[in-house]
């Protein structure tokens, strides 16, 4: 492969799988699809999945240094809409149902992204409602890499990825181990200002001294897959330990939360082709995953006024190991070559690992589960069977595909559902598409969600979308072009909302509200001779977000606007930039006195990241500065009212090796 590969030719070139659960082309794929490939990643230098999503148009995010909240096309919180998969499998964490991101995902891991915009539960089920990423492993590819990373704040970064094919077997390996302190002067001194970070009640208790701070993170990550024929075995596993973040304002920033987490999904499976019409998959996997924590839990005297007056001692919580079963199988019927179906059944059984807390009292360690844990909800069954049909038209160079599909999906302690999308994408040559979409979606709610509910069920949250979307590869004045345009509006309904029963005089969750989003998001790849590049923008016009009787802020940018740009310096060196800009964002948050809440504007921010490096068939080194000019930047809190926003990197280097073997 040339090794300034053209952006725009192996989009035009690729089959996507995220849209429709089967291959098919990008620019005939149901609905919208953002595609990362590994050149993109390689030229512009991207360490991992969080800096890989800054390039997709309409990703929503918050970086708090510990993991990565957000959401897409406007919607944000845990992000519990968005499905996590990797090579098409689900990996979203089993408490909170979140696409929990963290340094877990080296971009040295990563063969491609494909980024789905907006609900797709019809195939893949809850949690699909916002979208879905995809994230394909470099597994079974035909090449052997040793991949090293260095930076500043102790940031160290070792990659090891080996594939071996002999006949009918194939054995490969993905290993990666990332450590860093995340230790800015800056962001010392921007978790003490008061004003400025926390207006928490706890601001006048807290330890001020920015010695205190600590904001380590390591972790390693592990792909395995195995293949004889058409059986197969794998498994991916991560494993993490961090500390909060800037998230969780606390008294003392010594102990900072330190956490424990992984997870770890093994799976077994078969690929049948009983003929040229049916093909077919079933496979069995088992996911594990598990939480521990340690903090300094503190009692506040009567009469403290300082941070000496504080009694303090250390607090364990864990939960889990929680586990799920999982049998699932699809099917494709070819009826003929402009014609198919696939069907499919998705079964499990889910165990959620009990919350509990170690307590020293008195010399004595207690342990207990909170009052509030939804014992009765730890165990949980879900079912659920889907097909979809597509049919496409031909006439002359003219094509019309119409995809139509339901799911029906019965979980318990939720409503069942029956979930439907269909598209139509017409296309008049092989070089445009014009896609019309709708889809429903679903999330179901977690345990978290369970406290203090008096009723045995939560209904679902749910999601409606429409979408036009004009997607075109042309060629104007020897400058390859490939685009993306879409129109959409999406409505969310039912949220949690914990409210007091004023007979009762008890706190219960209740179903409330619903939050509209109207929207257009474009990108445009681009290549010459010796330059290639993409161009995005995304706006949002929010309709009224009610929750209850209250309307919320929309505590993301309405506009977001990116720039990349690679240049081909000589056959192997090669000079990258890109910027990215954020509008205003405007959020609630805690006023400085009294208990009151207000609006508080973060301002916009423009950042440029540039990457220098050579490539041959066998090595790769360059430099990355990331904030090249060291703008002070800042992300929202889109979660709560304190702290009111999150300061970002400062300008900071890296150094990176790769060598193929």
């Amino acid at each position: 492969m040339d090794i300034f590969s053209l952006a725009v030719e192996e989009l035009q070139q690729l089959e996507v799988t995220v849209a429709a659960r089967k291959s098919e082309p990008w620019l005939a794929s149901s609905g919208t699809v953002y595609v990362v490939s590994r050149s993109d990643i390689e030229n512009y230098g991207w360490r991992d999945l969080k800096e890989i999503l800054a390039s997709i148009p309409n990703m929503d995010y918050f970086y708090q240094w510990s993991w990565l909240p957000g959401g897409q096309r406007g919607f944000t919180g845990n992000m519990s809409g968005t499905l996590m998969l990797i090579d098409g499998r689900e990996v979203q964490n089993l408490l909170a149902n979140e696409a929990f991101i963290m340094n877990n995902f080296p971009s040295s891991r990563i063969e491609r992204v494909e980024v789905l915009q907006g609900p797709n539960s019809t195939l893949y089920g809850g949690n699909a409602a916002q979208g879905v990423i995809n994230v394909i492993t470099r597994l079974e590819r035909d090449e052997n890499e040793l991949h090293v990373l260095g930076g500043e704040v102790g940031t160290r970064h070792g990659h090891l990825l080996l594939n071996h094919k002999n006949g009918d077997f194939s054995a490969s390996l993905s290993a990666s181990y990332f450590e860093s302190d995340q230790d800015y002067q800056q962001l010392r001194e921007f978790v003490m200002n008061t004003s400025e970070f926390s207006r928490s009640s706890k601001d006048r208790l807290r330890n001020l001294d920015p010695n205190a701070f600590r904001n380590n993170e390591q972790n390693y990550t592990l792909d395995t897959k195995l293949s004889y024929q058409s059986l197969y075995f794998g498994a991916n596993i991560s494993r993490a330990e961090n500390v909060s973040g800037i998230e969780a304002v606390t008294y003392d920033y010594i102990t900072g939360d330190d956490s424990r987490r992984g997870y770890a999904n093994y799976y077994l499976g078969k690929n049948i082709a009983v003929n040229a019409q049916w093909q077919g998959n079933v496979e069995l996997s088992y996911f594990r995953e598990y939480k521990e924590k340690d903090r300094l839990t503190t009692i506040v005297p009567e009469g403290a006024t300082r941070y000496k007056d504080l009694i303090q001692y250390n607090e364990r919580e864990d939960i889990g190991p929680s586990d799920r079963v999982r049998f699932t199988t699809q099917w494709q019927y070819n009826v003929n070559e402009s014609a198919d179906f696939i069907f499919g059944y998705d079964g499990w059984r889910t165990v959620i690992g009990r919350k509990i807390k170690y307590r020293d009292v008195n010399g004595d360690i207690v342990l207990f589960t909170p009052a509030e844990w939804a014992k009765e909800k730890e165990k949980s069954t879900k079912h659920a069977v889907y097909a979809q049909y597509s049919k496409t038209f031909m006439w002359d160079t003219r094509s019309l595909k119409l995809s139509a599909g339901l799911r029906y999906n019965q979980q318990d302690f939720t409503n069942s559902a029956y979930l439907p999308r269909a598209s139509l994408v017409y296309q008049s040559d092989e070089s445009q598409a014009i896609k019309l979409t709708y889809g429903e979606a679903f999330r179901p709610p977690t345990i978290f969600e369970f406290d203090l509910v008096v009723d045995d069920e939560l209904e679902s949250q749910t999601m409606q979308m429409t979408e036009l979307n004009w997607s075109k590869s042309f060629v104007f004045k020897d400058i390859k072009f490939a685009s993306i345009a879409a129109l959409y509006h999406m409505k969310a309904e039912n949220f949690y909302e914990k409210i007091l029963d004023p007979t009762r005089g008890i706190w219960q969750t209740e179903i409330t509200g619903e939050h509209r989003i109207y929207g257009l998001e474009t990108q445009l790849k681009f290549q010459a001779r010796n330059w290639q590049g993409q161009l995005s923008y995304r706006y949002i016009k929010p309709d009224e977000e009610r929750v209850g009787t209250e309307s919320q802020i929309l505590d993301v940018p309405k506009y977001k606007l990116k720039f990349g740009l690679v240049y081909r310096l000589n056959d192997t060196w090669r000079i990258a930039g890109f910027a990215d800009h954020w509008a205003a964002t405007y959020t609630e948050s805690n006023v400085l006195s009294g208990k009151n809440t207000g609006i508080e504007k973060i301002d916009a921010w423009t950042t440029l990241n540039m990457h220098l490096f050579k490539q041959t068939e066998r090595f790769s080194y360059g430099i990355y500065i990331e904030n090249v000019f060291d703008t002070e930047y800042f992300h929202s809190n889109g979660r709560g009212t304190s702290p009111t926003k999150y300061l970002q990197a400062p300008r900071n280097i890296r150094l990176q090796f790769s060598y193929k073997f």
